[in-house]
């Protein structure tokens, strides 16, 4: 089934839509969310449910004359996993973020809470706004959480060349948010 039905089964309110979404997305939003950090099945389970609410409760602000479904879809994942875990750390142990193998939370707590921002929906726009490749490796940088060397390797790009476009693009999405009204930093 492709977005456009599974869109218009949403906005008609028929669950048929979210069944759609899970046989379409279902392995990429567990990916995701493993790559959050939440690694129990029940957890990712639980957090699924979480992401097919809001789904179910956004769908009507989606916009594809501003980004596909699919970019839409992974953007609520995303932020919905790290909800999820910032959740579930407040009501169980602390633990240790170097604890957390295989996850990218370090490194995304550790960039600006500009970026963080990005995982809004309504804020994916100022992502298309940028040039290639420089948009795409903000994409793949912190809204999947991929490792610099894995973005470096399948755009062609040296590991230096990808930190020097997240700089100098760190930059232009301050001016775009500026521009916007939103605050920075």
């Amino acid at each position: 089934m492709k977005d456009e039905d599974i869109c218009r089964l949403l906005l008609s309110r028929n669950e048929d839509g979210l069944s759609c979404l899970l046989d379409r997305y279902g392995s990429l939003i567990a990916y995701i969310i493993r790559n959050t950090g939440v690694t129990n099945e029940d957890d990712i389970a639980e957090c699924i449910s979480d992401i097919m609410h809001t789904v179910w409760k956004r769908i009507k602000k989606y916009d594809p004359s501003r980004s596909s479904f699919k970019t839409w879809l992974v953007i609520i994942t995303r932020g919905c996993a790290i909800n999820y875990l910032r959740k579930s750390n407040k009501y169980s142990s602390v633990i240790s973020l170097d604890s957390l193998e295989g996850t990218y939370l370090k490194d995304l707590y550790s960039e600006s809470s500009a970026l963080e921002r990005l995982l809004d929906p309504d804020l994916i726009q100022l992502l298309q706004e940028m040039p290639p490749p420089d948009n795409e490796i903000f994409y793949r940088r912190f809204v999947l959480g991929e490792t610099v060397a894995c973005i470096a390797g399948t755009l062609g790009l040296t590991q230096d060349n990808i930190y020097k476009r997240i700089l100098r693009g760190k930059e232009k999405l301050k001016m775009l948010m500026e521009r916007e009204g939103y605050n920075y930093g």
